[in-house]
Parts: structure tokens; C-alpha cells; sequence
């Protein structure tokens, strides 16, 4: 399995190029990625094993995503059912990816949970209030130790379903070449995470002064309207990163 290892100006063209693409077929890379995100919800909504369950169809719905962006910058028009092409291929695999980066958030929350008791949990379910945290101890330590597991769980998982269900990997090589194409081109995926960021504060504060300018309502029209076209954008770019760093399938 050979990854290429890309310079920092690729991950700003992930951007333009992710954007280009959601123009080119905006209804397809739309529906791929909404129907993504609301099954995911739909199913971790569910009672007691609705996150376990949400974690095992992320990686097999994912695939269908992928099929939807590689189908758009090809010109094709394929029909709802791309988006359940993961469960046509190696599902069970797919699923073991998962569970791996289930298993792996777990692990880091309980990690953080031993270092400060749990203050991060708290904070972040809102059942501490901040403005009582000034007599407790910095929040650095237990992040770092939280971005220690997470971080290469993270890097482990990004690439994978991909090399499970488009070059026939196992899932756990999958997840070896996952980490080390993450790590040989951490400077493009850097520029990628930057440039986002980047991108989202510009549009926000541009909305906000033509909000003040005009009225208020602009702004939250604006913002609801901002994820039709940032959540396409940012799954193909992830479809952009799979093609270049791996070559076609």
C-alpha cells in the first residue's frame, strides 16, 4: 500500500476543490452527506445502544458518502441507494472500524475522567458551571492527555474505511496505513483544518457586519443556510484527501 505524501499547498486546494465539486452536483453531494449525518443521528438517538450502534454504521455509511463524491466528479447520476453501498462490500470490516474508534474515544474520556475527576465530562454535558472553575485546577493537563489517545485514534481511523472497501485492505492494516498517511502528510491536513476554520470565522464575521448593516434576520438566515454548502464542501474534500493521497482505487 503506497500513500503519497503531499505539500501544504494541497490542502488548501481541498478546499477550492471540495467547494468546485459541490457545484458541479450540489442535489448529489448533498444528499449523500445530510443523509449521512441525519441516519447517524436517527441512530444514536436510539435508546442504550444507540451510540454503540451510531459508531458501527459511521464507517459502512461513510463508504456510500465517498461513492456519492467519486460519482459527482465523474459526471454520473446514481440513485439513493449509494448511499448503503458500504453494506454491499465488506460491512463487517467496516463495522470492526467502528468499533475501534468507538473503543478508542471511550478510552480517552476515561483517561480524562482519572486525571481530573471529571471536570472535562462536566463541562462539556453543562453540568458545571465555568464561572466556578476559577478556585480549580487548569483543564491543560487532562486535555493533553485526552488529544494523546484521541488524536492517533483519530489518525488511525480517517483513511481507513476507505482502504477497507476501495483497495481491499483488512481493517487492521487499514488502520496501520491510515495513521502513518495521516502522519507523512500532517503539514496538507494542517493547511486543510486551518484553512476551514479560517474560512468559517471570514464568513461569519462578514455576515455579522452585513447583518448590523442591513438587520439582524440576515445573520441567522445566513447561517442556517452556511451548512447546505460548508458540510458538502467538507465531505468531499475527505473524498479529495482519499483520491490524492491513495491514488484511484
Amino acid at each position: 500500500m503506497h500513500a503519497h505524501i503531499l505539500g501544504y499547498s494541497h490542502g488548501w486546494r481541498w478546499i477550492t476543490e471540495g467547494f468546485a465539486l459541490w457545484r458541479r452536483a450540489p442535489a448529489l453531494t448533498s444528499y449523500v452527506s445530510f443523509a449521512y449525518v441525519l441516519l447517524l443521528l436517527l441512530a444514536s438517538s436510539l435508546p442504550y445502544l444507540g451510540q454503540f450502534l451510531a459508531a458501527l454504521l459511521m464507517p459502512i455509511l461513510s463508504i456510500g458518502v465517498l461513492e456519492g463524491m467519486a460519482a459527482a466528479e465523474g459526471g454520473r447520476r446514481p440513485g439513493p441507494e449509494v448511499l448503503f453501498t458500504g453494506f454491499r462490500g465488506p460491512w463487517r470490516s467496516l463495522a470492526a472500524l467502528g468499533a475501534f474508534q468507538l473503543a478508542g474515544n471511550l478510552l480517552a474520556v476515561l483517561a480524562t475522567i482519572l486525571v481530573d475527576g471529571g471536570l472535562m465530562l462536566g463541562l462539556y454535558r453543562g453540568t458545571i458551571d465555568p464561572a466556578s472553575l476559577e478556585s480549580e485546577p487548569q483543564l491543560l493537563w487532562p486535555l493533553l492527555v485526552w488529544l494523546a489517545i484521541a488524536l492517533p485514534v483519530t489518525m488511525a481511523y480517517w483513511f481507513a474505511p476507505a482502504l477497507v472497501a476501495w483497495h481491499r485492505q483488512p481493517w487492521p492494516k487499514a488502520l496501520f496505513f491510515s495513521f502513518y498517511a495521516t502522519l507523512r502528510n500532517w503539514r496538507a491536513l494542517l493547511v486543510y483544518a486551518l484553512g476551514i476554520a479560517a474560512v468559517v470565522f471570514a464568513l461569519v464575521l462578514v455576515l455579522s457586519f452585513l447583518a448590523a448593516l442591513i438587520h439582524p434576520y440576515v445573520l441567522g438566515i445566513a447561517l442556517f443556510l452556511l451548512p447546505l454548502v460548508l458540510v458538502p464542501t467538507l465531505f468531499a474534500g475527505l473524498y479529495l484527501q482519499v483520491r490524492d493521497v491513495f491514488g484511484p482505487r
